[in-house]
């Protein structure tokens, strides 16, 4: 898998949401910034990212994600 499909699935789901995946092949650290987690527990927002990425993990296109999640910080 390639960081732009990383990018391209979760902004999919989460249109404002700044993804930076670093890793190559199937093994990615992926930073998620989001208003769509405003609110939500670290556990809550790293579900939402999980269940985007599911099928990927399910095909085995990436077997080893590291997540940090966030809402964007108020100006």
């Amino acid at each position: 898998m390639n960081p732009q499909d990383i990018i391209a699935q979760i902004q999919a789901v989460l249109p404002d949401a700044q993804v930076n995946p670093e890793g190559e092949g199937c093994n990615f650290r992926i930073e998620v910034v989001s208003s769509a987690f405003a609110g939500k527990s670290m556990l809550q927002q790293h579900q939402m990212v999980n269940k985007i990425l599911a099928p990927a993990i399910t095909s085995g296109a990436l077997h080893a994600v590291t997540l940090s999640t966030r809402a964007p910080q108020n100006p």
